[in-house]
């Protein structure tokens, strides 16, 4: 029984292996890429996303009006977030396209001059490309269900490797873990990167299938536990009386509710009615590329109208916020990043170790036959025995 089932576990790893590793080698290497995308970004664009500027930095309505005025669609910004660095520049959002394909403009615009340094439309510069590659193989939908089921298959895989793994464990340290010359060490390389990423892999391909598929994983949580919903129907005092402060009031008062808290981004108010909304980043937040506290705020009295502060949140809320920064490992610091970024690189390892084992066995089956067909599988406690003396791949 025990040997029947290791049948299945090989076959299962094989296949996934063979048929799928080269989808799990390609959102590796993006997912990598990614971990560092904003500053591969301004390494690749120093002239847009960097400024050589100093001294006081403009107000942030100078900023959002900058931008505006050189929209060439027009209207009101949809979002404005502070420079990533100390000689980083703002990025104004502006929505357009259509509802079944939309398109975000980047306004840049230089925090000392309100100079805009140049636009751009997400998915069309280098870093949102391998977004989009990354996330949906830049075929929309489609890919992203294709990556999202990548994602339960690279589990399965993983799993698989462990349970092929564990015996060799129970055996010795020696044969989990040594990796010894001649033919053998590809497979102990293998067996090996295999392992040391086996965990990683699952976290990485966990709260991908979250992201991948947002409303169906939802759902899921809320069963379990409630998650606190987004304000609904906000509206600011429109008598004609009410002179409407600026977003540096506006983002004034939204620190006062958080003390310590940094700025982050803020949502102008859309429309005369329209609210902003200031969004700040705690300390203890997991996730530090962009603030997950917010406040909105009237825009004519300056009244504060909710506050949403992760740190009261459900368990609901403080779930569905780890999944992004476990995702780039940003949630651990920089070593989260360095950790996420090599579990990224592990997929292509993998696939041409494991490709070089089953070219080899292939070949060893073609030149004896006789041996492929007559020898039999070592039982399960004499696996550890086998890859030690090199019969086991």
């Amino acid at each position: 029984m025990a040997v029947k089932l290791r049948k299945v576990w090989v076959a299962v790893h094989l296949w996934i292996g063979l048929l799928i590793g080269p989808l799990f080698v390609l959102i590796g290497l993006t997912g990598s890429l990614l971990v560092f995308d904003h500053a591969l970004d301004e390494q690749l664009n120093p002239g847009l996303l960097l400024t050589e500027g100093s001294g006081t930095r403009r107000p942030v309505a100078d900023v959002i009006a900058a931008a505006e005025r050189s929209h060439p669609e027009g209207g009101t910004a949809a979002a404005v977030s502070r420079p990533r660095v100390e000689n980083g520049v703002w990025t104004v959002w502006f929505p357009g396209g259509t509802a079944d394909a939309p398109v975000f403009t980047q306004v840049l615009v230089d925090p000392y001059t309100t100079e805009v340094r140049g636009r751009r439309a997400w998915g069309e510069y280098t870093m949102s490309i391998a977004y989009k590659l990354h996330f949906q193989l830049l075929t929309g939908r489609t890919g992203q269900t294709v990556v999202g089921v990548g994602g339960f298959l690279l589990a399965a895989s993983v799993c698989s490797g462990v349970l092929l793994w564990w015996p060799l464990w129970r055996a010795s340290w020696r044969a989990a873990f040594a990796v010894r010359s001649g033919r053998r060490r590809v497979y102990d390389l293998h067996k090996l990167i295999g392992i040391a990423s086996a965990a990683f892999l699952l976290v990485i391909a966990f709260t991908g299938i979250y992201m991948t598929f947002p409303e169906t994983s939802k759902s899921v949580v809320t069963a379990i536990a409630t998650p606190t919903e987004e304000p609904k129907d906000l509206k600011s005092t429109t008598s004609s009386t009410a002179q409407s402060i600026t977003p540096d009031r506006a983002v004034e008062i939204a620190k006062e509710q958080i003390p310590g808290a940094e700025f982050d981004h803020l949502h102008p108010p859309q429309g005369t009615d329209g609210v902003y909304e200031v969004a700040l980043r705690q300390p203890g937040e997991p996730t530090r590329s962009f603030g997950r506290t917010q406040v909105w705020i009237d825009a004519r009295t300056g009244e504060v109208l909710v506050v949403r502060n992760p740190h009261d949140g459900t368990a609901a809320d403080a779930f569905m916020a780890w999944q992004f920064p476990l995702h780039n490992g940003e949630a651990f610091g920089l070593v989260g990043r360095w950790v996420v970024f090599a579990a990224g690189l592990a997929p292509a390892a993998l696939y041409v170790t494991g490709f070089l084992l089953w070219r080899r066995k292939r070949r060893s089956q073609r030149e004896h036959p006789a041996e492929a067909t007559t020898s039999p599988s070592p039982p399960a406690d004499t696996t550890a025995t086998a890859a030690l003396s090199g019969t086991s791949a």
